[in-house]
């Protein structure tokens, strides 16, 4: 990636989301947002100031904002109601299912500091369980950008989409993946890379970790490919397939515990598959996050570069 364009482009997610749904909010005049008194956290200042009728803060009430979400909703606006992910997907599960997935309300239910982002917030902060829960639940969508890039093309996209989504969003991204905004097309991968010796899947703040780990391993002759999957459910099962056919080895990678997450997602995929590939899943391990910077945590659950590469390079030798 050119340097420069990795140093203008900012890293984190509020300043892009923020930037971006204050743009939307003046195009389109449905778009509400509902806040959980994380307008810092959000990056919804500005969408505050410039349309305080379309904005309500709700203070730490995340199942009240949800179930009233749901109902700004049925009345046709496109709400994008926040907390941090592992508040929007426990604390307010039941108003998520019942008032927003259940009623097919339009509603964008946004996690913030999604997974280890949450960094010093703490383990009651980490939410490591979000994605195993909404995708769970019928008819809800789930979402996670490779980085900002993305996040902006997934903002526009869910600005014209009818229907309940839940919107992962990390605190912060380790590097851009993309040099500019990318078509975002809901359902489908993207190879960012070819390789026939084996194929890493990922999400969020992973895919750039995982770009990183196929370069390593090319270094040694292994030819390893990337695919970026933003979209959870619903799942892309054809570039999954595809993949296991022909290299015979996946390995999937989240910033989520293994349970229940895409690697869960691959692995129910890849059960129902003819053709037989190793899967090796790398993300938290059935254990909380603790209060620790998000490179500490990555190194911990093995969420590196350089650890992606040895499983690889294991993978193959076995």
């Amino acid at each position: 990636m050119n340097e420069a364009v990795q140093k203008e482009r900012s890293l984190i997610s509020k300043e892009i989301f923020g930037k971006v749904i204050t743009a939307l909010g003046k195009e389109k005049e449905n778009i509400v947002v509902c806040d959980t008194d994380l307008m810092r956290c959000f990056g919804t200042k500005a969408f505050s100031e410039q349309f305080p009728s379309r904005h309500i803060n709700f203070g730490i009430a995340e199942q009240n904002c949800m179930a009233a979400a749901a109902g700004l909703a049925l009345s046709g606006k496109n709400v994008f109601a926040s907390s941090f992910a592992n508040f929007a997907s426990k604390r307010a599960c039941d108003q998520v299912s019942i008032a927003v997935a259940y009623n097919r309300a339009n509603v964008k239910v946004c996690g913030l500091y999604a997974g280890l982002t949450a960094e010093k917030n703490g383990g009651t902060h980490i939410g490591v369980e979000d994605v195993a829960l909404m995708r769970s639940i019928p008819d809800l969508c789930v979402i996670e950008p490779a980085d900002t890039y993305e996040l902006e093309a997934v903002t526009r996209f869910l600005a014209e989409y009818e229907g309940p989504v839940y919107f992962r969003q990390p605190k912060m991204y380790i590097r851009s993946v993309y040099e500019e905004v990318p078509d975002f097309e809901l359902g489908k991968g993207v190879t960012l890379r070819g390789g026939s010796d084996a194929a890493v899947i990922a999400c969020g703040i992973t895919a750039g970790i995982a770009v990183d780990a196929a370069q390593l391993l090319q270094k040694e002759g292994i030819d390893v490919r990337v695919i970026n999957m933003p979209t959870i459910k619903p799942l892309d099962e054809e570039i999954i397939r595809e993949a296991a056919v022909q290299t015979g080895h996946i390995v999937t990678c989240e910033n989520h515990s293994v349970i229940g997450g895409l690697g869960s997602a691959a692995a129910e995929v890849l059960a129902g598959m003819k053709e037989k590939a190793v899967l090796h899943r790398i993300g938290i391990r059935d254990t909380f996050g603790v209060t620790a910077s998000l490179d500490y945590q990555l190194k911990k659950n093995g969420l590196t570069a350089e650890n992606i590469a040895a499983e690889i390079k294991g993978m193959l030798a076995d």
